[in-house]
Protein backbone atom coordinates (compact mmCIF):
# COMPACT_ATOMS: atom_id res chain seq x y z
CA UNK A 1 0.00 0.00 0.00
CA UNK A 2 1.61 3.26 -1.14
CA UNK A 3 0.87 6.72 0.17
CA UNK A 4 0.30 7.90 3.74
CA UNK A 5 -1.34 5.21 5.84
CA UNK A 6 -2.98 5.16 9.26
CA UNK A 7 -3.42 2.11 11.48
CA UNK A 8 -5.16 1.89 14.87
CA UNK A 9 -3.22 -0.47 17.15
CA UNK A 10 -5.57 -0.27 20.12
CA UNK A 11 -6.49 2.10 22.96
CA UNK A 12 -4.93 5.47 21.96
CA UNK A 13 -2.28 3.89 19.75
CA UNK A 14 -1.68 4.64 16.05
CA UNK A 15 0.90 4.02 13.35
CA UNK A 16 1.43 6.52 10.51
CA UNK A 17 3.64 5.53 7.59
CA UNK A 18 4.49 7.30 4.32
CA UNK A 19 6.68 4.53 2.93
CA UNK A 20 9.87 6.17 4.17
CA UNK A 21 9.16 7.16 7.77
CA UNK A 22 6.94 5.63 10.43
CA UNK A 23 5.52 7.47 13.44
CA UNK A 24 3.97 5.58 16.36
CA UNK A 25 1.67 7.15 18.94
CA UNK A 26 1.06 5.53 22.35
CA UNK A 27 1.82 1.86 21.62
CA UNK A 28 0.34 -0.44 24.27
CA UNK A 29 1.85 -3.80 23.38
CA UNK A 30 2.09 -5.70 26.66
CA UNK A 31 -0.26 -6.71 29.45
CA UNK A 32 1.29 -4.45 32.08
CA UNK A 33 -2.02 -2.88 33.12
CA UNK A 34 -3.24 -6.36 34.06
CA UNK A 35 0.00 -7.07 35.93
CA UNK A 36 -0.18 -3.83 37.89
CA UNK A 37 -3.91 -3.12 38.17
CA UNK A 38 -5.69 -6.38 37.32
CA UNK A 39 -7.20 -5.15 34.05
CA UNK A 40 -6.62 -7.62 31.24
CA UNK A 41 -6.65 -6.85 27.53
CA UNK A 42 -9.82 -7.32 25.49
CA UNK A 43 -7.78 -7.77 22.30
CA UNK A 44 -4.45 -9.43 21.61
CA UNK A 45 -1.50 -7.09 21.03
CA UNK A 46 -1.16 -6.34 17.27
CA UNK A 47 2.51 -7.37 17.28
CA UNK A 48 5.40 -7.99 19.68
CA UNK A 49 7.30 -4.95 21.02
CA UNK A 50 10.48 -6.08 19.27
CA UNK A 51 8.70 -5.99 15.91
CA UNK A 52 8.00 -2.25 16.09
CA UNK A 53 10.14 -0.45 13.51
CA UNK A 54 9.01 3.14 13.93
CA UNK A 55 11.42 6.03 13.51
CA UNK A 56 9.71 7.95 16.30
CA UNK A 57 7.50 6.89 19.20
CA UNK A 58 5.29 9.53 20.82
CA UNK A 59 4.09 8.86 24.36
CA UNK A 60 1.45 11.45 25.20
CA UNK A 61 1.69 11.00 28.98
CA UNK A 62 3.06 8.83 31.75
CA UNK A 63 0.34 6.20 32.20
CA UNK A 64 0.93 2.50 31.66
CA UNK A 65 -1.22 2.22 28.54
CA UNK A 66 0.75 5.07 26.94
CA UNK A 67 4.23 4.59 28.40
CA UNK A 68 4.29 0.78 28.36
CA UNK A 69 7.03 -0.11 30.84
CA UNK A 70 6.91 -3.80 29.94
CA UNK A 71 7.07 -3.26 26.17
CA UNK A 72 9.52 -0.38 25.78
CA UNK A 73 12.52 -2.31 27.19
CA UNK A 74 11.96 -4.89 24.42
CA UNK A 75 11.83 -2.36 21.57
CA UNK A 76 14.66 -1.57 19.12
CA UNK A 77 15.35 1.66 21.00
CA UNK A 78 18.74 2.35 19.40
CA UNK A 79 16.97 3.24 16.17
CA UNK A 80 14.00 5.12 17.65
CA UNK A 81 13.44 8.63 18.89
CA UNK A 82 11.04 8.87 21.83
CA UNK A 83 9.02 12.06 22.24
CA UNK A 84 7.04 12.67 25.44
CA UNK A 85 6.19 15.40 27.94
CA UNK A 86 8.99 16.18 30.39
CA UNK A 87 7.04 14.47 33.16
CA UNK A 88 7.47 11.12 31.41
CA UNK A 89 11.23 11.37 30.86
CA UNK A 90 12.20 9.60 34.10
CA UNK A 91 10.00 6.61 33.30
CA UNK A 92 11.30 6.37 29.74
CA UNK A 93 14.92 6.57 30.90
CA UNK A 94 14.23 3.75 33.38
CA UNK A 95 13.01 1.68 30.40
CA UNK A 96 16.37 2.14 28.69
CA UNK A 97 15.43 4.99 26.33
CA UNK A 98 18.49 7.03 25.31
CA UNK A 99 17.11 9.02 22.37
CA UNK A 100 14.56 11.18 24.19
CA UNK A 101 13.19 14.54 23.02
CA UNK A 102 10.94 16.70 25.25
CA UNK A 103 7.49 17.08 23.74
CA UNK A 104 5.55 19.54 25.86
CA UNK A 105 2.63 21.74 24.78
CA UNK A 106 3.69 23.93 21.84
CA UNK A 107 6.85 22.04 20.91
CA UNK A 108 7.35 20.97 17.28
CA UNK A 109 9.61 18.28 15.82
CA UNK A 110 10.27 17.34 12.17
CA UNK A 111 10.94 13.70 11.32
CA UNK A 112 11.06 12.71 7.65
CA UNK A 113 8.03 14.22 5.96
CA UNK A 114 6.16 14.59 9.25
CA UNK A 115 5.73 17.73 11.32
CA UNK A 116 4.78 16.78 14.89
CA UNK A 117 3.41 19.38 17.31
CA UNK A 118 2.41 18.82 20.93
CA UNK A 119 -0.90 20.50 21.78
CA UNK A 120 -2.87 21.08 24.95
CA UNK A 121 -4.53 18.21 26.81
CA UNK A 122 -6.33 18.29 30.17
CA UNK A 123 -5.61 14.99 31.92
CA UNK A 124 -4.86 13.65 35.40
CA UNK A 125 -1.09 13.92 34.77
CA UNK A 126 0.88 16.24 32.45
CA UNK A 127 -0.22 15.22 28.95
CA UNK A 128 -0.39 16.40 25.36
CA UNK A 129 -2.36 15.78 22.23
CA UNK A 130 -0.56 15.50 18.90
CA UNK A 131 -1.02 17.57 15.75
CA UNK A 132 0.57 15.92 12.71
CA UNK A 133 1.04 17.55 9.32
CA UNK A 134 2.13 15.69 6.21
CA UNK A 135 1.76 16.58 2.51
CA UNK A 136 -0.92 19.18 3.15
CA UNK A 137 -2.94 16.92 5.47
CA UNK A 138 -3.44 17.82 9.14
CA UNK A 139 -4.34 15.19 11.74
CA UNK A 140 -5.14 15.63 15.42
CA UNK A 141 -4.84 12.87 18.03
CA UNK A 142 -6.35 13.95 21.33
CA UNK A 143 -4.51 11.50 23.55
CA UNK A 144 -6.19 11.37 26.95
CA UNK A 145 -8.03 14.56 27.84
CA UNK A 146 -11.09 15.95 29.52
CA UNK A 147 -13.24 18.42 27.60
CA UNK A 148 -11.74 21.87 28.00
CA UNK A 149 -12.66 25.02 26.09
CA UNK A 150 -8.96 25.48 25.25
CA UNK A 151 -9.33 22.53 22.86
CA UNK A 152 -11.79 24.55 20.80
CA UNK A 153 -8.89 26.66 19.48
CA UNK A 154 -7.98 23.68 17.29
CA UNK A 155 -10.87 24.71 15.04
CA UNK A 156 -8.47 27.21 13.45
CA UNK A 157 -6.00 24.48 12.43
CA UNK A 158 -7.98 23.18 9.41
CA UNK A 159 -7.86 19.61 10.71
CA UNK A 160 -8.66 16.91 8.18
CA UNK A 161 -8.72 13.90 10.51
CA UNK A 162 -9.14 13.84 14.28
CA UNK A 163 -9.05 10.89 16.67
CA UNK A 164 -10.76 11.72 19.95
CA UNK A 165 -11.13 9.77 23.19
CA UNK A 166 -14.70 8.76 24.04
CA UNK A 167 -14.50 6.53 27.12
CA UNK A 168 -15.60 9.16 29.65
CA UNK A 169 -13.60 7.80 32.58
CA UNK A 170 -10.28 8.35 34.30
CA UNK A 171 -9.66 11.82 32.92
CA UNK A 172 -11.17 11.47 29.45
CA UNK A 173 -14.11 13.15 27.74
CA UNK A 174 -17.28 11.15 27.20
CA UNK A 175 -19.11 10.51 23.94
CA UNK A 176 -21.25 13.63 24.13
CA UNK A 177 -18.23 15.84 24.80
CA UNK A 178 -16.26 14.16 22.01
CA UNK A 179 -19.14 14.78 19.59
CA UNK A 180 -19.34 18.42 20.66
CA UNK A 181 -15.61 18.96 20.18
CA UNK A 182 -15.70 17.28 16.79
CA UNK A 183 -18.55 19.52 15.67
CA UNK A 184 -16.55 22.59 16.74
CA UNK A 185 -13.28 21.50 15.11
CA UNK A 186 -15.19 20.29 12.02
CA UNK A 187 -12.73 17.77 10.54
CA UNK A 188 -13.45 15.84 7.38
CA UNK A 189 -13.10 12.60 9.39
CA UNK A 190 -13.80 12.06 13.09
CA UNK A 191 -12.48 8.84 14.66
CA UNK A 192 -13.50 7.57 18.11
CA UNK A 193 -10.60 6.22 20.13
CA UNK A 194 -9.50 4.98 23.57
CA UNK A 195 -12.02 2.15 23.88
CA UNK A 196 -12.08 -1.62 23.40
CA UNK A 197 -9.00 -2.42 25.49
CA UNK A 198 -10.24 -2.81 29.09
CA UNK A 199 -13.75 -3.95 30.01
CA UNK A 200 -13.82 -1.51 32.94
CA UNK A 201 -12.94 1.45 30.73
CA UNK A 202 -14.54 1.17 27.31
CA UNK A 203 -17.42 2.59 25.26
CA UNK A 204 -19.45 1.80 22.14
CA UNK A 205 -17.87 3.73 19.22
CA UNK A 206 -21.17 3.72 17.35
CA UNK A 207 -22.55 6.17 19.92
CA UNK A 208 -20.05 8.62 18.44
CA UNK A 209 -20.10 7.74 14.75
CA UNK A 210 -23.92 7.62 14.56
CA UNK A 211 -24.17 11.27 15.64
CA UNK A 212 -21.71 12.67 13.10
CA UNK A 213 -21.72 12.67 9.31
CA UNK A 214 -17.92 12.63 9.46
CA UNK A 215 -17.80 9.73 11.94
CA UNK A 216 -15.54 6.85 10.94
CA UNK A 217 -14.93 3.69 12.99
CA UNK A 218 -11.53 2.18 12.24
CA UNK A 219 -11.09 -1.58 12.42
CA UNK A 220 -8.52 -2.73 14.92
CA UNK A 221 -5.05 -3.24 13.42
CA UNK A 222 -6.19 -2.53 9.85
CA UNK A 223 -4.10 -0.21 7.66
CA UNK A 224 -5.99 2.54 5.85
CA UNK A 225 -4.87 4.90 3.11
CA UNK A 226 -5.46 8.39 4.47
CA UNK A 227 -6.41 9.55 0.98
CA UNK A 228 -9.18 6.95 0.84
CA UNK A 229 -10.44 7.88 4.30
CA UNK A 230 -10.79 11.49 3.23
CA UNK A 231 -12.64 10.49 0.06
CA UNK A 232 -15.08 8.04 1.58
CA UNK A 233 -16.59 10.03 4.41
Amino acid sequence: MSGLTLRWIGQGGYLLNDGKTEICIDPYLSNVVDRVAGRGRMVKAPFAPGELRSDAVICTHDHLDHVDIDAIPLMDKENMMFLAPSGAEKTLRACGVEHYTPFDDGMTCHIGGFELTAVFADHTVPAVGVLIRHSGITMYFSGDTEYNTRLEALASMDIDIMAVCINGRLGNMNVGEAVRLTQIIAPKVGIPTHYGMFESNTEDPRKYTSRLSCGFEMEYNKEYLVEDMLKNV
